[in-house]
């Protein structure tokens, strides 16, 4: 930081209390409005200059709490005579308090499931792994031979894990999924229907990627969640390519996970799977018009409905609504409960993400009619219609019949759960794989390639898809947009082009989608083209960063295939402030107590992963705090209630181990939250803290 801020001691109180106690003491007690919690001693940033600057507003010693909202803020001496006969006193010790950190955009159910029990199986099946050989035709004799060996019965489903093999030349799961089935062209599918058919005549069947997580040779008969036969083990050597059964705790563990999703990057991702031709019969006989459906969902794999191909959400989907039982809501309830309460370990006192199933929001429902609160706040958006498999023409007119949900951050909604518009992330635009078309033409060699590679024109004329006919008529209903991926410049130009259009079509006006501000997602090669920049601002578009994501993924894209000019795309968040576009951040993660401090130091050096990447971008650690604050807010309708420290807000809020305003740059990233307070309530406490808060 290139100032020290000096203390600065303000008192704040509510119209409701006496100002002089002498006064006071002469009303009945009953009368008087007591705080329930005081704060003190403590370095107090409250956030209330909310510009995008250096200025942290307010610096105070002491902050009283009345049942969930913020009483008072100010000095030490004059909130001490608020004190009550029933009022705690919390002395902090000289720790700094902060606003609770808000999370713009993650995804946490892979954190819920870690506290479910197994699911039961609606449908028993046999699981195998199996390494690919160097063709497909070369694979279908070594999956028979597994079936043989391990003495499968003619008739069980097989769900079969098709893992890469390096040394024949199938180094990554792109070269399975889109190499060999997800093709666009039917003509270059090479792992098909028929030959998995060929292979396995007598059983239903699908062979992909995640989908079951066996490594080579490993094969086993599911019957229910805890009874398992293994009819062949596992081969020797066998790898698990994946990665999932990791966890990344320590900040070297999540640089690796980011530097292993580059190397996917650079070769793609996506869950494609195919059935054979006794599965795809079975399977739509449980989900009738499923062929004509994933066929009309998935435009860009030709002819997906006969091929028995799905792709990532509707492979999800199948899983969902076929492989397995749904969770009771009381259980699948206490799973969230117990994941929110882990998210609050990082100090995240609030999150947007996507719903993607409804069970999902009963969960969210169920917790509010028990307990009345969920122990965070969540303002979530609809995403039912990517990853169910419902028709296309529930797909694009679902939100019309609905009617737009959203209004006014937790006003539409209560103040634990609100609903703020509908997601449709989809795979374009993403990061990696970013969208940059004429911005940028590549390094001369691999020009073509990484021209063909970008992810673009998904809203271009005959390439729309039900889910973006949906999305459209969605805006045109009055709802709100967000977590649409917004990542490469020129992504984002079709974007602005696009609500151009829909201006011009009415009804909707550009007023309309103006107070929406609509919110992108990751936001990792937007650049600062001109022309971007002012329709970003003309449309007041939030554009959040995934700076760690940026950072550590990115830079081996721009060398391999753009060169030193592409690091002018990356990340820019001091040429979006410069020019007054809405910014936000995320990080993507539910993540451990020193989580926002492995990312927030990040937009202040540019350095991860032991390489500084476009400096010039840096902004100050105050800025960065406010990102995961009060934009955050901002990006989710709330920063009347949330955000920054203010009499009459939610008392949310997180005390910090060291002092962020004043620590050397080069120990930003030592710190880690101590206890997290959300509507008054300790949701969090580290074990090793100095202290013990009780509610």
């Amino acid at each position: 930081m290139q100032r020290s801020h000096g203390l600065k001691i303000t008192l704040f109180t509510c119209l409701t209390f006496l100002a002089n106690l002498s006064h006071a003491q002469q009303i009945p007690e009953q009368l008087i409005n007591w705080p329930d919690t005081i704060y003190t001693n403590a370095i107090i940033v409250t956030l209330d200059q909310h510009a995008m600057n250096d200025d942290p507003g307010t610096i105070a010693e002491a902050i009283a709490v009345n049942g969930e909202v913020i009483q008072a803020i100010g000095s030490a001496n004059e909130l001490a005579k608020m004190r009550g006969p029933d009022t705690t006193v919390i002395d902090l010790g000289g720790k700094m308090l902060i606003p609770g950190f808000i999370e713009s955009h993650t995804h946490p159910f892979s954190t819920f499931e870690q506290y479910l029990p197994e699911r039961e199986l609606a449908l028993p099946h046999i699981s195998m792994g199996v390494q690919v050989e160097a063709t497909a035709e070369e694979t279908y004799p070594k999956i028979a031979r597994y079936v043989e060996e391990a003495g499968i019965k003619p008739g069980e489903w097989i769900l079969i894990e098709l893992v890469p093999n390096p040394e024949k030349g199938i180094a990554t799961v792109w070269d399975i999924a889109e190499g060999w089935i997800g093709t666009p062209d039917p003509a270059d599918q090479t792992f098909t229907r028929e030959g998995l058919s060929r292979a396995l005549p007598n059983n239903p069947a699908t062979a992909g990627i995640r989908i079951v997580g066996e490594p080579d040779g490993l094969v086993k008969r599911n019957i229910t969640h805890n009874e398992v036969e293994i009819l062949r083990e596992a081969e020797e050597n066998s790898h698990d390519y994946y990665g999932s059964r990791e966890t990344y705790d320590t900040l070297i563990a999540d640089v690796i996970a980011h530097q292993r999703r580059a190397l996917q990057g650079l070769t793609g991702s996506h869950a494609f799977i195919v059935f054979n031709d006794i599965g795809w019969a079975k399977t739509n006989e449980m989900i009738p018009g499923l062929e004509e459906t994933v066929t009309a969902l998935r435009p860009d794999i030709r002819n997906s409905g006969p091929r028995g191909i799905l792709g990532t959400g509707e492979k999800r989907s199948w899983m969902e609504q076929v492989l397995k039982k749904a969770y009771p809501t009381p259980i699948y309830a206490e799973a969230v409960k117990k994941g929110f309460e882990y998210m609050a370990r990082s100090g995240i006192t609030a999150f947007g993400s996507r719903v993607d199933f409804p069970y999902q929001l009963s969960a969210y429902h169920y917790l509010l009619r028990k307990e009345g609160r969920l122990p965070i706040r969540h303002a979530y958006t609809y995403e039912f219609h990517r990853n169910e498999l419902h028709s296309p023409d529930f797909v694009e007119n679902v939100y019309p019949f609905m009617g737009a949900h959203w209004s006014n951050g937790p006003t539409s909604g209560n103040r634990w759960l609100w609903n703020h518009g509908i997601g449709s992330e989809g795979a374009w635009d993403t990061p990696e794989i970013a969208c940059l078309g004429p911005d940028i033409p590549g390094l001369p060699d691999v020009a073509e390639e990484a021209k063909s590679r970008e992810r673009c024109g998904f809203l271009l004329e005959g390439q729309r898809t039900p889910e973006i006919i949906g999305m459209h008529n969605a805006i045109m209903k009055g709802w709100r947009i967000a977590g649409l991926h917004g990542v490469g410049s020129h992504g984002m130009r079709q974007f602005i082009g696009y609500l151009d259009e829909a201006v011009a079509q009415g009804p909707v006006t550009e007023d309309m989608i103006r107070e929406m501000r609509i919110l992108m997602a990751h936001g990792t090669m937007v650049g600062k083209e001109p022309d971007v920049i002012a329709g970003l601002k003309r449309y007041n578009i939030i554009i959040p960063m995934q700076i760690r994501r940026a950072l550590t993924s990115e830079p081996n894209v721009i060398d391999t295939f753009y060169g030193p000019e592409g690091y002018e795309f990356l990340a820019p968040m001091r040429s979006l402030i410069d020019a007054g576009v809405r910014v936000a951040a995320e990080t993507h993660s539910a993540g451990p107590p020193d989580l926002l401090f492995r990312h927030m130091p990040l937009f202040t050096t540019r350095t991860a992963a032991g390489r500084t990447s476009a400096p010039e971008e840096s902004v100050d650690r105050v800025v960065a705090l406010k990102l995961f604050t009060y934009a955050n807010a901002a990006s989710m309708l709330a920063e009347d209630y949330i955000g920054s420290l203010e009499v009459g807000k939610f008392a949310d809020f997180a005390i910090i181990e060291n002092n962020y305003l004043e620590q050397p740059e080069s120990e930003l990233e030592n710190n880690k939250n101590l206890v997290t307070i959300v509507g008054g309530k300790v949701i969090y406490q580290d074990p090793d803290a100095p202290w013990r808060i009780m509610n």
